[in-house]
């Protein structure tokens, strides 16, 4: 790794913590609000509509492992195409 020669262990545990907590924050777009769910239903025109959310990465991974929502998200909506 590149690190300064005075960084000592404690340091690089602390900003390797770091940088895994602000991967898990990362936006992710989840269609029908958690991984492998069932959603859509016909719009007007013959459009064809998801709901979707955009949650962080660690809420999506538990939703992955848990097969559920957690109904966490940075925003949700409705789209159809």
């Amino acid at each position: 790794m590149f690190t300064h020669p005075s960084m000592t262990n404690r340091g690089r545990q602390l900003a390797g913590l770091f940088a895994i907590l602000i991967a898990l924050a990362l936006p992710k777009r989840v269609e029908c609000g958690y991984p492998d769910a069932a959603c859509g239903h016909d719009g007007i025109m013959h459009q064809y509509c998801k709901t979707y959310e955009i949650e962080p990465l660690g809420f999506w991974l538990i939703e992955t492992v848990a097969h559920r929502d957690v109904g966490f998200a940075y925003s949700s909506g409705e789209e159809c195409h």
